[in-house]
């Protein structure tokens, strides 16, 4: 068993959506219970926390998009998949896994994944509170944790892909001035009109 990261973490001010799935209700409330305190004892306002359910696993995705979607400063996302005789759960978990991390990265906000798989309910209670910690708990200290380093750089480091100057984009290209010099010549009106490059 790894322990978890030792964070020193003030969730003041920080706004974070929890959606948790109801399925297997017994494990996924200790997970969302977890998640709460961790909330709570980090400073943030009950108030900024804005809870809602899933039907289950799947049902994680669209309501994750929606929360991403808001003014928030991260997003938890906890579950349970027991794997039974099928392999359901492979599918269920690789696709929820792989949606949220699509999800985070084109709304550019940190989604923490407490979404157990587990071979017994057994094991998802050592996991919720139990033996094995809570890992909604962890969930929610890796979001505020997430949410404070963007908020850092946000506040420390300029946007790398600022406006160019125009004048700096000229002088990455050599530009050719031209002007018309009149000289004696054969024409039509007698004048003879040449290129002459400037210096």
């Amino acid at each position: 068993m790894h322990d978890a990261p030792n964070l020193v973490l003030d969730a003041t001010g920080l706004r974070i959506g929890l959606v948790t799935s109801l399925y297997h209700e017994d494990v996924t409330n200790r997970l969302r219970e977890g998640a709460v305190a961790a909330f709570v004892e980090s400073g943030g306002d009950p108030e900024n926390l804005y809870q809602v359910v899933a039907a289950g696993a799947f049902e994680l995705i669209a309501i994750a998009d929606a929360l991403a979607r808001k003014d928030l400063d991260a997003v938890v996302v906890l579950g349970c998949v027991v794997r039974g005789e099928t392999r359901h759960d492979e599918y269920i978990c690789s696709t929820v896994t792989r949606m949220i991390a699509q999800i985070s990265f084109e709304h550019e906000i940190p989604i923490a994944l407490g979404l157990l798989t587990v071979l017994a309910l057994e094991q998802g209670y050592e996991r919720s509170g139990g033996e094995k910690g809570n890992k909604g708990e962890e969930a929610m200290s890796a979001a505020i944790s997430s949410a404070l380093s963007i908020r850092m750089i946000e506040e420390d480091l300029d946007d790398g892909m600022g406006d160019v100057e125009e004048e700096e984009l000229e002088g990455d290209e050599e530009v050719e001035e031209y002007e018309y010099v009149e000289e004696d010549g054969e024409g039509d009106d007698g004048v003879e009109y040449e290129y002459e490059e400037e210096e």
